[in-house]
């Protein structure tokens, strides 16, 4: 029953959100009468549409919350005005009383010396809780809600059930939602297996190690697993602009273009990369470090995508269509009815909008929604991971500029490409070269026995030869001088043959 009236209210908000466009096909009496069933959900009509699907996902709560902040990164099928306003969409909800999360994890309660009551951070899968070990180091304590799964996988069997009943729409089908309801179940699920997060964790902190700038909280391991995470208490402060009133102009834009440095090379040479970087998850040490917390949502580019992003961004850098046209093509971006001509015109147009002004006066985030913009009407839908990386530096300018107002990241970000365009070139050439030669060497390993296997083919048909010649010969006679005995002749062919064949 509770299964039915949670379809019922997601299927009222999803009317009202989407009551403009009933509106448009029913006419505004259609649409009114068919909103009978859902007055309770009418009020939704008193924002505008893009803070109606807002409002509606947290009323909804739950995977539906989790939903909109993951929405807020497919610029490739929502409108931008409506992906701002669900970036605003915060994961806050009520937190579950310790000691009733503590009795679904036997034996942890006695792990530590203290653990605070109150979070520090609650949100729908799990909180976090501040606590002290029994040596006295101080630890965050994370901790999934124990009926987390079960509400996950109801509300994603809704939105299934939804997005099948949808299926008729074109539109459903063309920027292949079932495929990205599909991921949005496997990366909150995702979340709820904390060894994932824990090993991320670990490869940032190993990185780390090389990057003087970045700080990882270390993993406590022997107490973690699937359900809970413990790691390393960070004391620092939360990134705002009021943080660095105290710095000079020339201190905050160091730390800015720090902070950048930081990020692209997580990208482009880690090709592993932090998918929710926002001001809550970045502190500032004392040492002027930058610390990295939350590692739920993580993006992971294969070696070929991470060189199809970088000819991409090269092909914006340099206002060349053909390159980033041919690098969407080869991610499967572009579907087969898409003109491509008419695409290249598009980014070309595009790119002159931007090309002719000085990369300090080129607004990386703005580039990036208007970039979207223009793949969504060519129906071009980028894979989930590189839109979340295209966010992601999109977003690392919007905060470096809370450290420094005037940053900009092209100037930055052009350079260090054309730096490390050698590297990634020579990885890519070495990789297609083992790939070939592996195919060629596999060729060369079958071609022994293709070849005999061919010999023996033409060797079988030259023997069937004569056969033929007499078959035909014995035909005619029979045919001329008594057909009737064809009714035997025929099969009697047929299994010598067979027999001569195996």
């Amino acid at each position: 029953m509770s299964h039915l009236i949670r379809l019922y209210r997601v299927l009222g908000f999803l009317y009202f959100c989407s009551y403009s466009l009933v509106e448009k096909y029913l006419t505004p009496v259609g649409a009114l009468l068919l909103s009978i069933p859902f007055l309770p959900y009418r009020e939704l009509l008193s924002y505008p549409p893009p803070k109606r699907l807002k409002v509606a996902l947290e009323r909804l709560g739950g995977a539906y919350v989790k939903i909109g902040q993951l929405l807020s990164t497919r610029v490739d099928i929502l409108p931008s005005e409506y992906v701002r306003e669900l970036e605003s969409l915060q994961d806050r909800v009520p937190p579950q009383p310790l000691e009733e999360l503590l009795q679904h994890y036997p034996g942890l309660k006695e792990a530590f010396l203290h653990i605070d009551k109150e979070p520090i951070g609650s949100g729908s899968v799990a909180q976090v809780h501040r606590a002290v070990l029994e040596d006295g180091r101080e630890v965050a304590l994370k901790i999934i809600r124990p009926k987390a799964e079960e509400l996950i996988k109801r509300d994603i069997s809704i939105l299934k059930t939804l997005v099948s009943l949808l299926s008729f729409i074109p539109a459903v089908r063309e920027f292949r939602i079932p495929q990205i309801v599909s991921e949005f179940e496997r990366m909150l699920l995702g979340e709820l297996d904390l060894t994932t997060e824990a090993a991320y964790m670990e490869l940032f902190r190993k990185f780390s190690r090389e990057e003087s700038s970045l700080f990882v909280p270390e993993v406590v391991w022997e107490l973690s697993s699937h359900r809970y995470l413990t790691t390393e208490f960070v004391k620092g402060k939360k990134l705002s602009p009021e943080l660095f009133d105290r710095f000079s102009p020339e201190e905050r834009k160091e730390l800015a273009e720090k902070f950048v440095h930081i990020v692209n090379r997580t990208v482009f040479e880690l090709g592993v990369f932090h998918g929710d970087l926002h001001p809550g998850n970045i502190f500032l040490l004392s040492d002027g470090r930058f610390a990295f917390v939350d590692f739920g949502i993580v993006g992971r580019l294969s070696p070929d995508t991470l060189t199809e992003f970088f000819l991409f961004s090269v092909g914006v850098m340099n206002r060349d269509p053909e390159l980033v046209v041919g690098s969407l093509k080869r991610i499967g971006a572009v579907g087969e009815k898409v003109n491509e001509c008419l695409l290249k015109r598009e980014v070309l147009i595009f790119l002159d909008k931007y090309y002719n002004r000085p990369l300090s006066q080129i607004d990386a985030e703005r580039l990036f929604y208007e970039e979207l913009s223009v793949a969504r009407r060519f129906k071009v839908v980028l894979p989930e991971e590189l839109v979340t990386l295209m966010k992601t530096i999109a977003h690392t300018e919007s905060i470096a500029r809370i450290i420094y107002p005037e940053f900009r990241l092209p100037p930055v970000l052009k350079p260090y490409l054309k730096r490390i365009a050698p590297k990634i070139v020579s990885s890519a050439v070495k990789r297609k070269s083992v790939r070939v030669a592996m195919e060629y060497g596999e060729l060369l390993s079958q071609l022994p026995a293709s070849v005999k296997s061919k010999l023996k083919e033409e060797k079988r048909e030259e023997s069937l030869v004569p056969f033929w010649g007499a078959s035909i010969l014995g035909f005619s006679i029979l045919l001329a001088l008594s057909p009737k005995l064809l009714f035997i002749y025929v099969p009697s062919l047929y299994i010598f043959k067979k027999l001569a064949t195996k």
